[in-house]
């Protein structure tokens, strides 16, 4: 049993550092840091330490950003919440992306995954503000066409819906990487049309913003 541990370690450690799928493991029961001390102990970063994310911390806070918790519970006749974060509407509009030295990556929480969509580095690419330290970078994105129907004809309050939903799965994500000992930082500084090549996005699906996320020791 501990070699086939063993060898499943060795395998997820091998996708992260040559850029395959990422098989995504379920995040720990507890992280042993409470709530309050994850909101002092968050920090927004522009230098890290130059460190490679491991698969454990990587899948947990991307799990926080936008994964499944369970059941979906029905909040109210127009709002479920199956998800890290309740969503307005019957379908989640907001896609969450890793990027990485190694490529670009798309999260797929009914499966679990983290399934590359292109290779390389494109982080540089999609921002002037990239920092060459951090150990990897989230993109939200929002398909349009999963937007509840009281929107679908107001891109701006679209937009501004998608942007107020994806918050919450950026903080989540930035209260656990506080637990996991990351810093992040969220910006809105990005590069519409080369995130769209870089994520392979579709013409319906638009960049929200990008964090940052890296060690600090």
């Amino acid at each position: 049993m501990k070699n086939r541990v063993l060898v499943l370690v060795l395998a997820l450690g091998a996708a992260v550092a040559f850029g395959q799928d990422i098989a995504v493991s379920a995040p720990p029961a507890k992280l042993g840091v409470d709530v309050l001390d994850a909101i002092r102990a968050r920090v927004a970063a522009r230098a890290f330490v130059k460190r490679d994310v491991t698969v454990a911390d990587l899948s947990t806070v991307v799990w926080a950003g936008n994964g499944l918790k369970g059941p979906t519970d029905a909040v109210s006749g127009a709002s479920k919440a199956g998800g890290t974060f309740p969503v307005s509407g019957d379908r989640d509009y907001i896609n969450l992306y890793v990027l990485t030295d190694k490529g670009v990556y798309r999260f797929l929480p009914e499966n679990s995954l983290l399934k590359q969509v292109s290779a390389g580095d494109a982080r540089g690419l999609i921002t002037s503000e990239n920092i060459a330290t951090s150990a990897f970078m989230l993109l939200f994105t929002c398909d349009t066409t999963k937007l509840p129907v009281f929107v679908k004809n107001n891109p701006v309050a679209g937009r501004e819906m998608a942007m107020g939903t994806a918050s919450y799965g950026a903080q989540n994500a930035a209260l656990v990487a506080a637990g996991l000992k990351l810093a992040s930082i969220v910006m809105f500084n990005v590069k519409p049309a080369a995130v769209t090549d870089a994520a392979k996005l579709p013409r319906e699906e638009v960049p929200l913003f990008i964090m940052q996320l890296g060690y600090t020791q």
